[in-house]
């Protein structure tokens, strides 16, 4: 048996005699876990993720291009010559057999907090960086518990996460948020998160989809919109003139709130604790003043370290 060894999200064994050292990430989840393991990974997708400040900003520019998510590089990973690659388990799967003749391919997939962690540790496990891996789970974990001691007695919001571009405008058929997403697995601990998935079988994993009617018969308190494409307007304004929009609660309150994509990536510890320091504050903003944060100030130190 190898010493180092994990099961991925398929049920396929991807066994290493040696660390892997030589990384090449095709997923931004892949990318959430490199950094929390304080590895950088030779090539992967420049965009999106990788790319902000939080994590590898402006060194990207020095990886290996591996090309898109849908479509990579076959021959620039090879050039890499990597010892593991990181994908996800669509659209990846579909190209198994032409990635693993370079290099293991270890597939990601699954939301929800359990399976971020999990993931960060399989791939600390194929990495030999355990140490880290515990240290990133313990300080998620901290967090957590701090949020909820802050607000175990502030009554709870109903709070909607949905997304969307003008294709959804004109179908009225809007991605939101379930309590087996990512983040609504964790949302659903502080706020009133009404939102599941009929079946978990099909379609994305912690998503599903409704029309304005059946958002308006939950009518949420708080409202996190996420705008998709290259509209120039974002989808909060486009909804302007639907009269079941304006007549949501959060929009008559003012509670409607853009936010970047990370929502729709946040499948690793480290986006989790970086949107929830963003989102939070939107919702029980009395909470969290700059003197009353419930969150030291320690995963702001971390990510300036890691990013100098």
């Amino acid at each position: 048996m190898s010493p180092y060894f994990a099961y991925d999200s398929t049920g396929h064994r991807i066994d290493l005699e040696t660390p892997a050292q030589r990384l090449i990430c095709l997923s931004a989840s892949g990318i959430d876990a490199l950094i929390e393991l304080g590895l950088e990974p030779i090539g992967g997708l420049r965009r999106g993720v990788a790319g902000q400040p939080e994590f590898y900003g402006e060194r990207v520019q020095d990886w290996i291009d591996v090309g898109s998510w849908v479509l990579p590089n076959l021959r620039a990973i090879a050039q890499g010559q990597p010892d593991l690659i990181l994908g996800w388990q669509f659209p990846h799967r579909l190209q198994r057999w032409r990635l693993a003749t370079v290099a293991p391919l270890y597939l990601m997939g699954n939301s929800g907090y359990k399976a971020a962690v999990l993931r960060l540790l399989d791939i600390a496990y194929l990495t030999g960086r355990m140490e880290r891996a515990e240290a990133a789970i313990a300080a998620l974990d901290q967090q957590l518990t701090a949020y909820w001691q802050c607000l175990q007695h502030h009554p709870r919001k109903t709070v909607l996460m949905m997304g969307g571009s003008r294709l959804n405008l004109w179908c009225d058929r809007y991605p939101i948020e379930t309590d087996t997403g990512t983040l609504g697995s964790l949302l659903q601990r502080f706020t009133h998160f009404p939102w599941s998935k009929p079946d978990l079988t099909q379609g994305e994993a912690g998503l599903t989809y409704l029309s304005l009617s059946k958002i308006a018969k939950i009518d949420p308190d708080v409202v996190l919109i996420q705008s998709y494409g290259s509209a120039t307007r974002p989808l909060s304004q486009l909804l302007t003139t639907d009269r079941r929009w304006q007549q949501l609660k959060a929009v008559q309150t003012g509670q409607v709130y853009e936010i970047p994509q990370f929502w729709h990536w946040g499948n690793g510890t480290r986006l989790i604790q970086l949107m929830l320091r963003q989102i939070l504050p939107l919702i029980y903003p009395s909470c969290f003043t700059k003197t009353t944060d419930p969150v030291s100030d320690s995963l702001s130190s971390t990510l300036e370290n890691e990013a100098s």
